[in-house]
């Protein structure tokens, strides 16, 4: 089953800001036994969350985040046939909402769908992997780890790793709960075959170069409009570079004249820096959401929109699943543009510390992150940055601050599985297809170190 996400960004009632944040932060600070919105009760959502974050004209938007197996209208129409009293109570405080005790669930779903900006970017660890089989496949490991520590089968302990294969299959043979872990998982077609989906895409687009490529260098009909389509691209390209550097340029001007150094603005904000904190740390999982403002011009527009489609595709068709640009921890992450084209998000439920989290990224994929965070802005400010790539995040201490100024406090968070890591996960995987294909040589041996 496909994974998607939905991101939910509503306009709060002015001076209602507070009454919101403080309602949301009860509500998450029992989130698994919560019985007004129920997370824990839907067995299709991985993770979700509710932010306050600012917006424009000096206002706030509640954004409701999550990540679910198949559709976002799907999950919504749900929550709203099981949750509404306590849906209502959380959008009572946003301009426009009709409550579904007075004008029936349509309207509100109509409402909520209407506000979903989606996701710019998506990353998904493992596509295909549903809450179902992620706690599934983590059953079967402890069954299998309580099976072999049981007194009865202190024999295996000594035998080869072949025979405890073997007693092990049986084992869950026997076990009619656990029969589908000796069935085939059907995954979507692009995660088992990821190199022929990118294939069939790029054909194409390698087919389409190279006539146009042929037809400028040869002698045909067609030669001329080949060579003016190449002439066009490499002006609309050079022109695009030389107003994106005229655009960083304007950046170190501006940069030039704060009247305030970024140190003092980001020492001046951290006093605060407790609020973020209290729902760091406290599982093995974390979560960030963030906000910051896109840089003016249709510019810096185009480049973000560019750049995000490109994340967005290296994403979905990379063969190398569990990982985002050599990024182990993150279980699901998302980029957003809101609807007034002035605000970017970026929302990530990911593997240990903040600090490590930020670190990986700047060690990993400071290029990436260079290239999407360079069009945006906050009080910080971004580091200086050339060319779209070079420098920026690679100032560690000033990109920490301003990823840190621009995070808003996620005052609910739901996690389906929050003591599994992304590497948990994988190796749970490993198990259970370990049990219908071990291989050969030390196969059965690799399979059992898993455990």
């Amino acid at each position: 089953m496909r994974q998607s996400a939905f991101t939910v960004v509503t306009p709060v009632l002015p001076g209602a800001d507070a009454a919101l944040s403080g309602l949301l932060r009860r509500i998450g600070d029992d989130v698994v036994r919560d019985t007004r919105l129920g997370l824990a009760g839907f067995d299709r959502l991985h993770y979700a969350s509710f932010s306050v974050v600012p917006a424009a004209d000096d206002g706030h938007s509640l954004v409701f985040e999550g990540n679910v197996d198949g559709t976002p209208a799907a999950f919504l129409e749900r929550l709203l046939a099981t949750s509404a009293p306590g849906v209502d109570e959380v959008y009572r405080h946003c301009a426009g909402y009709p409550p579904v005790d007075g004008g029936g669930a349509g309207a509100a779903l109509r409402y909520l769908r209407g506000h979903d900006v989606g996701a710019s970017a998506f990353h998904v660890a493992w596509p295909g992997h549903t809450v179902d089989l992620v706690r599934r496949e983590d059953r079967l490991r402890r069954f299998i780890q309580d099976l072999l520590d049981r007194p009865d089968q202190r024999h295996l302990r000594e035998a080869d790793a072949a025979t405890v294969h073997r007693a092990v299959v049986e084992a869950v043979r026997g076990e009619p709960a656990l029969g589908w872990a000796l069935r085939e998982e059907p995954l979507p077609f692009g995660v088992r075959r990821p190199w022929t989906v990118i294939t069939l895409l790029a054909a194409p687009l390698v087919a389409g170069a190279v006539t146009v490529a042929a037809a400028a260098a040869g002698t045909g009909p067609h030669r001329r409009a080949a060579r003016l389509a190449l002439a066009a691209l490499g002006t609309v390209t050079a022109g695009a570079a030389v107003e994106l550097r005229r655009a960083e340029r304007a950046d170190d001007r501006r940069e030039r004249d704060r009247p305030t150094d970024w140190q003092t603005v980001y020492a001046a904000w951290s006093r605060n820096l407790d609020q973020f904190q209290h729902r760091e740390d406290t599982k093995g999982q974390n979560h960030l959401s963030s906000v910051a403002t896109i840089k003016p011009g249709l510019l810096r527009q185009l480049t973000l929109r560019a750049v995000l489609t490109a994340v967005r595709l290296v994403a979905a068709l990379s063969p190398a699943r569990g990982q985002l640009g050599g990024i182990r921890s993150i279980h699901f992450a998302r980029w957003a543009i809101t609807r007034d084209r002035r605000h970017l998000l970026f929302l990530s439920n990911f593997d240990g510390s903040w600090e490590s989290y930020l670190g990986d990224f700047i060690d990993l994929a400071a290029v990436g992150l260079t290239a999407v965070w360079t069009n945006t802005d906050n009080a910080v400010g971004f580091p200086r940055t050339e060319w779209l790539v070079r420098l920026g995040a690679r100032d560690e201490a000033r990109f920490k601050a301003f990823a840190r100024y621009g995070m808003v406090p996620t005052l609910l968070w739901y996690s389906a599985y929050p003591d599994l890591s992304v590497a948990n996960i994988a190796n749970n995987r490993a198990i259970r297809t370990g049990l219908l294909r071990p291989g050969d040589g030390d196969g059965p041996q690799a399979w059992l170190r898993r455990l």
